[in-house]
């Protein structure tokens, strides 16, 4: 009889465990972030650090992008046509939401990164040997998609997680989550996310699943350093590059005013991420707004802030491996100067002229001293 009971343990924990076998696609990032929070709390202008942080899709806006998790496949040439996405919420299941027999579903490359969102609207540009390893589906009741059921479904920091099914029902991975991995922790200003290389070593309770605050990555590799898509990535993309043209070094530049950064590209580069560093590269910070595409130029408000360490990076958010930077240092200065008149950090003859030709001019018609 003991037999027995060890011989069905043993086959009950290899029914509902995710983590016995090496899966064929994992869990890589969900958006916990409540609707009326920002990323790391604070409101529009900053976070409750001080800092702006932020999704490298969607920028700092309130929510962050709303309810949506992401996949990265591990098996190369994944047929995931009729699979089924299992949600819990406080650890107890809400709803699944089941994928279709589309083709975009029939042979998905290792290292491929899904998206499945409530707001954005679905993406299936997909095309890895160009590059674009992204396929993005909209999940809600109001939008009808030929990839997903129309379905709206909750995410959110209340040990929320997700399992996953093949079309004969074997659970592939998971359910993998906050109460698995982390136990704890993941607060209605933060992401769950996977600070690891993705690969078929990655089980639904690694201790390499954590929360994060400081950034997340909606679509992309994730951001706690740099997440390595390489081994996965076996197919030979079209090469790309990105050549960064202003700023390039030795610019003297006043904060508080406009300047446009500008880049060049070859091969397919669908959009590219622009960061700053007043301190040659040793700390890095996003520019904000949020740089959208790749349109080859993006107008810089520069940081008022006296600095002759300054450098700008471009980098390709679908292969964080292609960047370019600032061939040299560059000048950034604050100007205080109260008599400047014109804008250009100068008080001269200028400014007298412009103060003399306004003399005894007011705006104010409630007070007595103005006249007429």
């Amino acid at each position: 009889m003991g037999r027995v009971k060890k011989f069905l343990m043993v086959c009950l924990v290899l029914s509902f465990s995710g983590t016995i076998f090496a899966a064929d696609i994992i869990l890589n990032e969900y958006n916990a972030v409540d609707s009326n929070e920002f990323l790391n709390g604070g409101d529009s202008s900053a976070d409750s650090d001080g800092g702006r942080a932020s999704d490298s899709y969607f920028g700092r806006i309130r929510g962050n992008g709303g309810d949506w998790f992401e996949l990265v496949v591990i098996t190369d040439h994944l047929d995931m046509r009729d699979w089924k996405l299992d949600i819990y919420s406080d650890s107890v299941f809400d709803e699944t939401l089941r994928l279709t027999n589309h083709p975009i579903w029939s042979d998905l490359r290792s290292g491929t990164i899904i998206t499945v969102s409530e707001d954005f609207p679905a993406d299936i540009s997909y095309d890895p040997c160009s590059g674009d390893w992204w396929i993005n589906v909209q999940a809600n009741n109001l939008v009808i998609e030929p990839y997903i059921e129309p379905s709206n479904f909750p995410v959110n920091n209340n040990n929320w997680q997700l399992g996953i099914r093949n079309h004969n029902d074997v659970i592939i991975f998971g359910p993998a989550g906050e109460g698995i991995k982390p136990l704890s922790g993941i607060g209605d200003t933060e992401v769950f996310r996977l600070e690891a290389k993705p690969s078929s070593s990655i089980t639904a309770d690694s201790n390499d699943y954590d929360d994060g605050k400081n950034l997340s990555t909606f679509g992309s590799p994730n951001r706690w350093g740099i997440q390595n898509f390489n081994t996965l990535r076996s197919v030979v993309a079209e090469v790309s590059t990105l050549t960064l043209l202003t700023p390039n070094g030795s610019e003297t530049i006043m904060g508080g005013t406009g300047y446009d950064i500008t880049w060049s590209n070859t091969g397919t580069v669908a959009s590219v991420l622009i960061e700053f560093s007043i301190d040659n590269g040793n700390t890095w910070s996003e520019v904000y707004p949020t740089n959208v595409g790749n349109t080859g130029s993006y107008n810089w408000l520069v940081p008022i802030i006296n600095s002759e360490q300054c450098v700008v990076r471009v980098t390709n958010t679908a292969n964080l491996s292609i960047h370019d930077s600032s061939d040299g240092v560059f000048t950034t200065y604050e100007c205080v100067a109260d008599g400047d008149l014109t804008g250009d950090c100068i008080v001269n003859m200028v400014d007298f002229a412009i103060m003399a030709a306004s003399w005894l001019e007011c705006d104010n018609p409630y007070n007595p001293d103005c006249s007429e």
